[in-house]
């Protein structure tokens, strides 16, 4: 009669017990879509609507492709494969978490420069196919200008240029491999007011307040009737005449003459 009692008593304590203890139903892979990335906790959804919450801090982190990958790469509505200890309570003590919407792709792109961040090292394409896209460059780059061994600082504005390159989500930003360059020019004729000048360069405000740069470094400096003309003589405001070459679209002209046409002797 006692060891019954005894007996009896155990399982009450164990009764008390046992309802506070969570257990594990063994290692599962679950796949769903992140829902929420708090910390290292990500909370997904499955597609029978089951919600979990994986604390992935010691977990691996890939990409779709194997590729290591860092939690705050991690985005609301990515595809998420996730395999660890799950609990009767739906956590999970992630090995690994696998991002199912994330992996390399590999293309190349064509356009024209049209804007250039020399501090970010990296420039904007101008695609017909894809609209505007940031290609991001590193001292891994290729350049290439004009079939020739180049650098970033090459690059400029209007040239028509051929990416190769990784992107991830979408093809708006650009990790690029290799950047080729092919500068045409074409020639240009235009009239305007001298605004400043210095040794080897003027601006001129041409039709509809364009700024134009202009190279003089090469360029026959003249007065209206064509005679020789030291560049002390162009005085600002003086109405100017640049003939020479620029990239279709850019206001950095190669004058090949320029005349002061407000200097006639």
């Amino acid at each position: 009669m006692k060891k019954i009692y005894s007996l009896a008593c155990g399982a009450v304590v164990m009764f008390f017990v046992l309802p506070g203890i969570i257990l594990a139903t063994g290692t599962k892979t679950i796949t769903g879509y992140a829902q929420k990335i708090s910390g290292s906790t990500v909370v997904l959804a499955s597609s029978n609507g089951a919600k979990y919450s994986a604390e992935v801090g010691q977990a691996t982190l890939t990409r779709k492709n194997g590729a290591p990958m860092r939690l705050t790469e991690i985005l609301v509505g990515d595809k998420v494969e996730v395999k660890g200890i799950l609990w009767g309570d739906n956590s999970i003590s992630a090995s690994s978490l696998r991002n199912m919407s994330l992996y390399t792709h590999n293309g190349s792109f064509s356009g024209k420069i049209t804007e250039i961040d020399p501090w970010s090292q990296s420039f904007t394409l101008q695609s017909s196919k894809y609209g505007n896209q940031t290609i991001k460059t590193d001292s891994l780059t290729v350049f290439k200008k004009n079939g020739s061994s180049s650098t970033f600082k090459d690059l400029e504005l209007g040239m028509s240029m051929t990416v190769k390159g990784a992107w991830d989500r979408s093809t708006t930003v650009i990790a690029a491999r290799e950047v080729n360059g092919t500068l045409r020019l074409i020639n240009i004729d235009f009239t305007g007011t001298l605004t400043m000048k210095s040794d080897g360069a003027i601006t001129v405000i041409g039709n509809g307040n364009v700024i134009y740069g202009v190279d003089i470094t090469k360029a026959k400096l003249q007065n209206k009737s064509g005679k020789t003309l030291s560049l002390s003589l162009f005085n600002l405001s003086d109405t100017i005449r640049v003939q020479g070459k620029h990239v279709s679209g850019s206001v950095k002209v190669l004058a090949e003459t320029v005349k002061d046409l407000s200097v006639t002797k």
